[in-house]
C-alpha cells in the first residue's frame, strides 16, 4: 500500500503524484494530478468541485428541525414566546416538508386558509414576518424566501378607543398594592405603565429609551424614532417627572414582553378586549378635549403626518363641540325630533328657562311645537 501525505484538506501526495478528493452527494470522488502541479491550483480545483456539488444538492431536513434551530437563536429575547407561537401554525401545516420545498404558492394558500378561518390581518402579518426571519437567519440576510412578494391582507385603520381617567388611576393603584404585598416581582411593570399613561408615547419608544435621553433637571425626554417618524422632544410635566422617577428607581430600561405586560395589567383591572396601547389614544383625546391645537398634538404624539393625528385624535375638542351646538335647532321646532334624554345639568338649565319671563313670540313658538303633527307622531 502506497503511503500518502496530507498537503491540504482533501489534497494528498503519494509516490505517483497528487490526489484531490471530495464527496458528491455522499459518494467519494477523486482526481489525479502530476507532481509538478502547483498546490494553489489543487486547492482551487477542489473548491470549485465542492461549489458545483453544493449548487446541485438540495438540503434535506424538516421544517420542524429548522424551527428548533431558529428558536435556539432567539432564546432570551422578550419576543421569544410570541415568535414560537407564530411559528407553530407553520409547523402544523408544513411539518413533513423541508423549508426548501415551501413555495410562495403554498404560503399564499396558508394565508388564505387562515384568513377564511377568521384570523386577523395583524396576526397573519406576524406569521409571515417570523417565517421570513427564519429563512434569513438560516440562509443569510440576502437570501430569497417564499414569503417575498406575498400579498398580505391590509390592516384596517385603528379606531380611536379611550379608557377613562378613573380606570387609568385604578390600575396604577392596584399595581402599587401588588408591589406592596409581593404579587409583583418588582416595580418595573408599574413604572412602564406610569410612563405610558402620562406621556402617551409608544411602548416601542419606552423600550428604546436610554438614561441619557431623559433629562429630569430640564424636564425633557428626547424620544427616539419609531414606526417611521423622526422622534420628538417632549416636555415633562409634574406627573411625567414623577413617573420617570419611578421608572429610573425601578431600573425599567430595555425591552419587555408586551403580551406579559398586558396580562399583568388585566389582572389588575385593565378592561378586557382593550389593548394597553390605548393609553396613547387616551392622552391624545385628552389633549384634544383641552383645546390643544392639532399641530401641537401631532408634535406631542410624534406623528409624521397630521392625517395620522386626525385618525387617533378625532374632532372631539371643545371647539368642535361648540361648533356643533351652534347648528342645534336650525331646522325649527317642527322637524319631528324628540329631545334627547336630559342630564342633571340640562334639567337645571331648563328650570332656569322656565322661571325666566318669556316673550309673546317664544310662547307662540312653543305652542306651535307642541301642536305639530310630526312631534305628536314622534311622541
Amino acid at each position: 500500500m502506497t503511503r500518502r501525505r496530507t498537503i491540504a484538506p482533501g489534497v494528498y501526495e503519494d509516490a505517483y503524484g497528487y490526489a484531490v478528493r471530495w464527496r458528491d452527494r455522499g459518494r467519494p470522488r477523486e482526481k489525479r494530478f502530476p507532481r509538478d502541479t502547483p498546490i494553489d491550483r489543487l486547492k482551487a480545483y477542489r473548491a470549485e468541485q465542492q461549489r458545483q456539488v453544493a449548487d446541485l444538492t438540495v438540503p434535506t431536513g424538516s421544517l420542524v428541525r429548522d424551527v428548533a434551530r431558529f428558536l435556539t437563536t432567539r432564546k432570551g429575547r422578550p419576543s421569544f414566546k410570541s415568535d414560537r407561537a407564530h411559528l407553530r401554525p407553520w409547523v402544523h401545516r408544513f411539518k413533513r416538508l423541508s423549508r426548501w420545498h415551501i413555495t410562495r404558492e403554498l404560503v399564499e394558500q396558508a394565508i388564505a386558509f387562515w384568513r377564511a378561518a377568521g384570523y386577523s390581518a395583524r396576526e397573519l402579518r406576524h406569521r409571515v414576518r417570523i417565517l421570513q426571519q427564519l429563512y434569513h437567519a438560516l440562509d443569510g440576510a440576502a437570501s430569497r424566501t417564499p414569503c417575498d412578494d406575498v400579498t398580505l391582507p391590509p390592516i384596517p385603520k385603528p379606531r380611536p378607543i379611550s379608557v377613562s381617567d378613573d380606570v387609568v388611576r385604578s390600575v396604577a393603584e392596584q399595581l402599587w398594592k401588588g408591589e406592596q404585598v409581593g404579587h409583583l416581582r418588582d416595580g418595573k411593570t408599574r413604572a412602564r405603565y406610569l410612563v405610558l399613561a402620562t406621556t402617551g408615547q409608544r411602548p416601542a419608544q419606552v423600550m428604546r429609551a436610554r438614561r441619557e435621553d431623559v433629562d429630569l433637571a430640564r424636564r425633557l425626554w428626547f424620544v427616539r424614532p419609531a414606526k417611521g417618524d423622526g422622534g420628538t422632544t417632549l416636555y415633562l410635566n409634574d406627573d411625567m417627572v414623577r413617573a420617570w422617577q419611578v421608572f429610573v428607581e425601578a431600573q425599567a430600561w430595555g425591552a419587555y414582553d408586551s403580551r406579559s405586560f398586558a396580562k399583568v395589567l388585566r389582572r389588575n383591572g385593565w378592561p378586557k378586549g382593550i389593548r394597553p396601547y390605548t393609553l396613547r389614544h387616551s392622552v391624545g383625546l385628552g389633549l384634544s378635549a383641552r383645546q390643544v391645537d392639532l399641530g401641537d398634538i401631532q408634535s406631542h404624539m410624534g406623528h409624521s403626518s397630521p392625517a395620522t393625528t386626525r385618525i387617533y385624535v378625532p374632532g372631539l375638542s371643545a371647539r368642535a363641540q361648540a361648533a356643533s351646538e351652534k347648528l342645534d335647532g336650525r331646522l325649527g321646532p317642527s322637524f319631528g325630533l324628540s329631545r334627547p334624554t336630559a342630564t342633571p345639568d340640562d334639567e337645571e338649565k331648563a328650570n332656569e328657562r322656565e322661571k325666566a319671563p318669556q316673550s309673546a313670540r317664544g310662547r307662540a313658538a312653543r305652542k306651535h311645537a307642541v301642536s305639530s303633527p310630526l312631534v305628536k307622531k314622534q311622541a
